[in-house]
């Protein structure tokens, strides 16, 4: 299975799809338009071509994965990360692989075509590790007799995360509402400001924003602990034209992949072709402004929503006015 995205020399872009032999191509006017073309044509393909579920009764990876979305992350603010993950995995080795013969070889080399797209090593252990939640869920519940032994994790490249300058930012806003799209330019500054996943964000409903107060409580979160989150003048700016009659109602009028689509474009149209500036970034421009303002890490993880220590340490080098005191105390 392979596929690919390319730019022509007319400045056109083509989708190319093989799955077993079988190749499809097509045609774009954008770079986005052709990746989301790329994902119909894959979609096509693996249906047309789907591993059949093997008739000696072994448990196979499609089985085991819709095991796993029933018993181990439904009803769970990471559900939709990990059936986009898991698919990937049944993706890669077919629908009617049996779970018995996954193996760690198999699985690394995976792992190195995962690399060979371009995938972060934080992204490739995340994807790993939905595997063996289904390798784990099978085993307890009596569908393979052993769990496989995995190659370790990889190592976390000590690279620094993509921001978005306020340039970027004022850049975005303007290809949104040029294109009649306001919500998302208000979405985007509000993404900014609040250090928010983008789950949070799209499961907002107006009876969680408490403008009076000025905060925001995000009740279904990555961690399953609620937090409130206090708003700047931006964020309640951007906040208030959406905000629903009925209460009950969601904030804003997007999912996922119509605003990717639209961050997508707009990158296009600037002539950004950095795969590292995506929606999340907008988390880790908040995260980066507040560290570099010396805020505290402790309250950088609540403000984030983070757990432990160690999902902010990247944010450490811009601590350094916090840092400053220790100096004084030493010297003292």
């Amino acid at each position: 299975m392979t596929g690919s995205v390319r730019k022509t020399r007319d400045g056109s872009w083509v989708a190319d799809v093989s799955v077993n032999g079988v190749r499809r191509t097509g045609k774009c006017k954008t770079r986005s338009e052709a990746l989301a073309r790329r994902r119909e044509l894959l979609d096509q393909l693996m249906n047309q071509h789907a591993s059949p579920l093997p008739s000696n009764g072994l448990f196979t990876l499609q089985q085991a994965r819709d095991l796993s979305l029933r018993v181990r992350w439904e009803g769970l603010a990471y559900a939709r990360t990990a059936a986009i993950y898991s698919a990937e995995c049944v993706a890669h080795f077919g629908a009617g692989f049996p779970l018995s013969e996954i193996t760690a070889q198999l699985v690394d080399g995976w792992r190195q075509q995962l690399q060979a797209k371009g995938n972060r090593p934080s992204t490739i252990n995340m994807k790993v590790s939905a595997l063996r939640s289904m390798l784990a869920d099978a085993h307890l519940h009596g569908h393979i007799s052993e769990v496989p032994k995995m190659p370790r994790q990889l190592r976390l490249a000590n690279t620094k995360d993509r921001v978005i300058s306020d340039s970027e930012r004022d850049a975005f806003c303007r290809h949104f509402i040029e294109r009649g799209q306001p919500a998302a330019a208000d979405l985007l500054v509000f993404l900014l400001e609040t250090a928010c996943r983008w789950g949070e964000a799209e499961r907002l409903r107006g009876e969680d924003v408490d403008l009076a107060r000025g905060r925001v409580t995000f009740w279904q979160t990555k961690n399953g602990k609620p937090r409130s989150v206090p708003l700047t003048r931006r964020a309640i700016d951007a906040l208030t034209p959406h905000l629903p009659a009925v209460g009950s109602h969601r904030v804003w009028p997007f999912r996922y992949d119509q605003f990717k689509w639209l961050f997508g474009s707009a990158k296009d149209a600037m002539g950004i072709e950095d795969a590292a500036l995506t929606i999340h970034a907008t988390r880790h421009t908040c995260a980066s402004k507040l560290a570099a303002k010396g805020i505290p890490l402790h309250q950088l993880m609540a403000y984030g929503g983070w757990t432990s220590l160690a999902s902010v340490q990247r944010y450490l080098h811009l601590h350094t006015d916090a840092l400053a005191a220790c100096v004084s105390a030493l010297e003292s």
